[in-house]
């Protein structure tokens, strides 16, 4: 069979991806804006507590994290007390010192005095935790020294878990979604991306009569992630919990498929790799830990053999999607408007399908106070390149073969037709609980005939 191809070109693509992600292995404890140091109105207990984190002293939206516990005791924190000179720890004491007589008197007027009601909540930069938390503390006793300002408690540890009625996280999520246009990555949100390359010449699918070998291969992907969860303690129930996921990736693709025989419709898959960026995490509270999958699949199947190259190179800047974990129903995507360019290459061709695909994924993993509750969901993305191969019934390949695609009444009668699509779908998914496509579409690119 003579050598035919074609050309189809929507776009001129980027060669390149530019990204970054946040190492949040140096997450630590920072004061949440809603507190003044300099109000004596801190040092009063309540059950109401915002507790931050950041990577640095900056409060960088990029990178926030926030807690708001609902406390089944009043609590004091003791960082947003401004004039709190000094905090110190043993195994079974919290002593704290104040540096102005009025704040200790406010403390003794407003602190309980005859029962354990009350927590304590410390940070990493006293002696009393370890870096990068904070400590909780319930007071037994409380023991006023008036000479020099200060109160020691004594103290049982606590943790999340033991103190809290329920929690409200927010990761990153200040401001609006970027719903309608490309993705910067100065807006806020956890930044996440990764890129691979497949070495030319390498057999990515093998079966007893069919190779898929690769021509090319480079995959790049960048997303910006903002969530929110609700959790009640008693009930190790989730309120809510919602993700929203903006996405870019570019592939650059091409394939040779190669069948000495006939094939029944079949799916091959590889895992070119997966990228870990660090964990989210809160100790004794929550963690979350990205991820981010590629794999490069193919559906195909013929009556008899096909010597076929296809190639397909794409780029999404604008895709959107919110993940309501609770209710599917709420989940949606927006954008997701794909560029691409593709060609074929065919030698041999019998009636059939060979039809790469790449899917991308955001994977997102959470789990609560230290593993009570753990979930897990995420949106994936694929892009198919459909190639479906039609001979006329007379010029069939393998006439004993099963046909997985029967001959169309075609006007190739001395040839073969090639018609080639673009086919692309956005799906979300809950392990274990739900999944639902988000969004598809389907382009067509060719249907045209060439000679044998």
């Amino acid at each position: 069979m003579g050598l035919t191809s074609y050309f189809t070109c929507f776009a001129i693509l980027a060669a390149t991806v530019i990204g970054a992600w946040n190492d949040f292995n140096s997450l630590h404890p920072v004061l949440d804006p809603i507190y003044d140091t300099e109000e004596l109105a801190n040092i009063a207990p309540s059950t109401r507590v915002s507790l931050d984190y950041g990577l640095d002293n900056t409060m960088d939206p990029r990178s926030r994290v926030v807690v708001d516990i609902h406390a089944n005791n009043p609590t004091v924190l003791l960082e947003a007390i401004g004039t709190v000179g000094n905090v110190s720890c043993t195994y079974n004491t919290v002593t704290i010192t104040f540096s102005t007589a009025a704040a200790f008197n406010r403390a003794l007027l407003e602190w309980p005095r005859a029962d354990s009601r009350l927590y304590l909540i410390t940070n990493h930069l006293e002696n009393c935790d370890a870096k990068g938390e904070r400590g909780i503390y319930r007071a037994t006793a409380l023991i006023w020294y008036d000479d020099s300002l200060t109160v020691t408690a004594r103290t049982v540890k606590a943790n999340f878990a033991s103190m809290t009625n329920s929690m409200s996280v927010s990761f990153s999520n200040l401001g609006s979604p970027n719903d309608n246009g490309n993705i910067t990555f100065d807006e806020p949100g956890i930044n996440v991306a990764s890129n691979f390359s497949l070495p030319r010449g390498m057999v990515i699918f093998s079966d007893q009569f069919f190779t898929g070998k690769v021509n090319y291969g480079s995959l790049s992907d960048a997303a910006v992630i903002r969530g929110h969860f609700d959790y009640d303690v008693p009930s190790s129930q989730l309120k809510s919990l919602w993700f929203d996921v903006d996405a870019a990736f570019f592939g650059d693709l091409g394939i040779t498929f190669n069948l000495t025989a006939p094939l029944n419709n079949n799916n091959y898959e590889f895992n070119p790799g997966t990228f870990f960026p660090s964990e989210i995490n809160v100790p004794g509270a929550f963690s979350l830990k990205p991820t981010l999958r590629w794999t490069v699949g193919a559906d195909i199947g013929a009556v008899g053999p096909i010597y076929h190259s296809s190639n397909i190179s794409l780029e999404i800047l604008d895709g959107h999607a919110h993940i309501d974990f609770l209710n599917s129903s709420r989940s949606h995507a927006t954008g997701w408007s794909p560029r691409l360019a593709s060609s074929v290459n065919t030698r041999e061709a019998a009636t059939g399908h060979a039809s790469p695909y790449i899917n991308f994924s955001v994977e997102l993993a959470l789990e609560v106070l230290e593993g009570v509750f753990g979930v897990t969901g995420g949106v994936s993305s694929r892009p198919q390149f459909v190639n479906e191969f039609n001979l006329p019934q007379s010029h069939t390949r393998i006439r004993k073969a099963d046909r997985m695609i029967w001959p169309r009444n075609v006007t190739c009668t001395n040839g073969f037709e090639l018609q080639s699509a673009f086919n692309f779908s956005v799906s979300a998914y809950v392990t274990d609980w739900w999944q639902q496509t988000l969004y598809h579409t389907k382009i067509p690119i060719a249907d045209e005939c060439f000679p044998f």
